[in-house]
C-alpha cells in the first residue's frame, strides 16, 4: 500500500481523536480532509491499520468468535462512540472477509473506522510504546 503523505498527517489526527475518546474533535479531524479523494485513502489507512492488526494478535486472519471478542472489547473500551457490538462486528467481520469497505463505507462507519484502529493500535502495542509509535510501525508494514 502506498500511502499518501498529505492524507496520513489528516488519518493520523483523526486516530489521535479517537486515542482521546473525543468525539467532537473527531469529527472536526474528519471535516478538515479536503475532498472524496483524501477521505477515501484517510478510510482506506483506517481500515488497513486495523487490518494489520487484527491480522498480527491473531497471528492470521481472525476467526468469527476472535473478531466478535475483538468488536465486544471495542464496545467495552469505547462506549463514547455509542457503537453497538453487533454493528461493530459486522464492520469487523466484513473487513476480516476482504469486503471493500472503503469504496462502499456507509458514512455511519466512517468513525467506526477511525475508533477501531484507535483502540487497537492503543490497546496492542508494544509496553515500551506510545500507540503512535504503534501506528508507524503498522504504516512502514503496510508500505512494504
Amino acid at each position: 500500500m502506498k500511502i499518501n503523505s498529505q492524507v496520513e498527517p489528516l488519518a493520523r489526527n483523526a486516530i489521535h481523536a479517537a486515542v482521546q475518546q473525543d468525539l467532537a474533535k473527531l469529527r472536526a479531524a474528519l471535516r478538515a480532509i479536503p475532498n472524496d479523494r483524501a477521505a477515501h485513502e484517510a478510510v482506506a489507512l483506517a481500515l488497513a491499520v486495523t487490518l494489520l492488526v487484527m491480522t498480527d494478535i491473531h497471528h492470521g486472519k481472525p476467526s468469527d468468535e476472535q473478531t466478535r471478542a475483538v468488536a465486544a472489547e471495542i464496545v467495552r473500551a469505547e462506549a463514547w462512540a455509542q457503537a453497538g457490538e453487533e454493528q461493530v462486528f459486522n464492520f469487523l467481520l466484513r473487513l476480516v472477509n476482504g469486503e471493500p469497505l472503503a469504496q462502499t463505507i456507509a458514512e455511519e462507519h466512517i468513525l467506526l473506522a477511525f475508533v477501531a484502529a484507535a483502540n487497537l493500535l492503543s490497546s496492542c502495542r508494544r509496553d515500551s510504546e506510545e500507540w503512535w509509535d504503534h501506528l508507524d510501525r503498522a504504516e512502514a508494514a503496510l508500505e512494504t
